[in-house]
């Protein structure tokens, strides 16, 4: 059999994976089977040139040195070691029970198979690549932006926390303040009323001296004793002086007050 049509025979079009390809582009490097060459020369996107896989053979050029015999051409494959074998090699006992094929038909077909990697490199891999890398600052720029609303609205939180906490004291004060008020209005009333009565024992005790002095017996017999009067003292205000009792800041209850950060999920 003729290699180059060795060759041909289980090649299939790269396009559409599943005819024989009996026909190649120079221009695109890809096999085409007779339906797939239509659609490929209308595209007009490029110049093509297509030929028959035949003639494409014809003029393949290949090297392929032996690696035991440096001598010799290769012109077959053996499958089994997934090495080229030159007709040393084949006689030898190495290879003599495994399945070889012809080389140019070898070459042929790994070739094809190679031309589909490429392709799907070229047309959908990179470019599926390449937008993934373009994402990545528009996800950073999200990433930047995320923190800052966090931020924004941790400050925001804050600030309420601090609002109501200075309500809280102003409150609190105000009624230290009120209370200080009734307190000194309470002692100022008793003050008052106790310098009253130290006057009034001064003169009393003024009153007194003069009877004690004096030999009128008129005014000595209308002499009436208040001690009982001021023997008593005033009663002593009971005050129960206000204080403060602070509580125990709980963090893990002012964080459930305060709000809660979601985790960071990544999935890869």
């Amino acid at each position: 059999m003729d290699p180059q049509d060795c060759g041909q025979d289980l090649v299939r079009c790269t396009l559409c994976k599943d005819a024989v390809a009996p026909m190649y582009c120079e221009v695109c490097h890809i096999y085409l089977c007779k339906d797939c060459v239509v659609e490929h020369l209308s595209d007009t996107d490029g110049v093509h040139k297509v030929v028959s896989l035949k003639q494409f053979l014809s003029t393949l050029s290949y090297s392929s040195v032996c690696p035991k015999h440096p001598t010799k051409q290769c012109e077959q494959h053996c499958e089994e070691c997934n090495v080229p074998v030159c007709g040393i090699c084949v006689s030898s006992k190495e290879h003599d029970q495994h399945k070889k094929e012809d080389i140019l038909k070898f070459l042929t077909t790994k070739k094809a198979l190679i031309q589909i990697d490429l392709l799907e490199f070229k047309k959908s891999i990179y470019s599926k690549y390449q937008e993934a890398a373009a994402n990545i600052p528009v996800q950073r720029d999200d990433v930047r932006k995320n923190s800052e609303q966090l931020r924004a609205a941790l400050n925001k939180q804050r600030e309420a926390l601090h609002t109501e906490i200075d309500t809280i004291v102003q409150r609190m004060m105000t009624e230290i303040d009120e209370m200080d008020k009734q307190h000194t209005t309470a002692l100022e009333k008793q003050e008052h009323a106790i310098n009253k009565t130290i006057n009034e024992i001064k003169q009393v005790i003024l009153d007194l001296n003069s009877l004690l002095d004096t030999g009128d017996v008129s005014l000595v017999s209308k002499y009436r004793s208040r001690i009982e009067e001021f023997r008593k003292m005033p009663p002593k205000l009971k005050i129960s002086l206000p204080n403060f009792v602070p509580q125990k800041i709980n963090r893990e209850q002012l964080l459930k007050q305060f709000g809660s950060l979601s985790p960071l999920l990544i999935e890869t």
